[in-house]
């Protein structure tokens, strides 16, 4: 398999990048990061990869990057963090994502400066920009690279070149924290986080999905989200009381299905009606 030389071009302006620098790469282990991570294993002169465990994202992603680093030899930490400790992070404003990442990039710096790293590197790509994300601006403020945005590159690229590499997360859905699930300015708490995470969890092993949200509403009211081609997987009495005697174990009072379908960041939704 070849590259498009329009994409060959931008890959090689990030080995270019890369070379002779000490990085480490902020490391979710989504495809993302994960590109940026063996690209900078292959190219730069030391790499560190940094991946945050705490309760807002599953535990499986956290083996998933522990499985990454491994298989390819890349030095890689594990912090804990517990962004519930920041009461403005609870209460969940807008700009909950710039808190969150404020904070777990300036605990990054900190490792990078005593361990004496050139930069940090974050897998935030072109198609971010779209959407409403303000953590973006805490990359902004804390001097974070974003190859991707530096050269172009957009998600559909990042897994073509993925493919180029033959790198097993080349397909992998894309993942967002479980703060993701709560609409602004209903607090998050770890009874909440806890409840998206086991129902995901139970959604996904049980009906085999690899895409979906459950995203949780005032009155504990569940509102999934799965790819529409499966929709149709769960639709009828059965499943239906499948889901609903297992969500209302975990806490939920109401149980409903969106009839659109996933789409990534459907909690921005309100706020370009708010703008209207």
């Amino acid at each position: 398999m070849d590259l498009p030389n329009k994409l060959e071009k931008k890959l090689k302006s990030i080995i270019s990048f890369l070379e002779g620098k000490k990085v480490i790469v902020a490391f979710s282990g989504g495809v993302d990061s994960s590109l940026l991570a063996f690209l900078s294993e292959k190219y730069a002169k030391e790499t560190l990869l940094i991946t945050e465990k705490s309760l807002l994202y599953p535990d499986e992603e956290i083996e998933e990057a522990k499985r990454f680093a491994n298989s390819y030899n890349i030095n890689h930490l594990i912090i804990n963090r517990d962004p519930l400790i920041d009461g403005t992070f609870k209460n969940n404003p807008k700009n909950r994502c710039y808190i969150c990442k404020t904070g777990l990039y300036n605990d990054i710096i900190k490792i990078k400066e005593s361990k004496n790293f050139d930069i940090i590197l974050d897998g935030s790509n072109i198609d971010d920009l779209s959407d409403y994300r303000p953590g973006m601006q805490a990359l902004q403020e804390l001097n974070i690279c974003t190859p991707y945005i530096d050269f172009n590159i957009n998600k559909e690229e990042i897994r073509e070149i993925s493919k180029f590499y033959n790198l097993e997360v080349q397909s992998k859905p894309s993942m967002a924290c479980f703060s993701s699930r709560i609409p602004y300015n209903q607090i998050i708490d770890e009874e909440k986080l806890e409840m998206i995470r086991e129902g995901e969890k139970f959604l996904k092993k049980t009906f085999n999905l690899k895409q979906l949200r459950v995203r949780l509403h005032d009155e504990k009211l569940a509102r999934i989200e799965v790819l529409s081609k499966d929709i149709p997987t769960i639709l009828n009495n059965e499943n239906f009381k499948r889901i609903t005697n297992k969500f209302k174990k975990l806490g939920f009072y109401y149980i409903t299905i969106d009839l659109e379908g996933y789409r990534s960041g459907s909690l921005n939704e309100i706020l370009n009606l708010e703008d209207k």
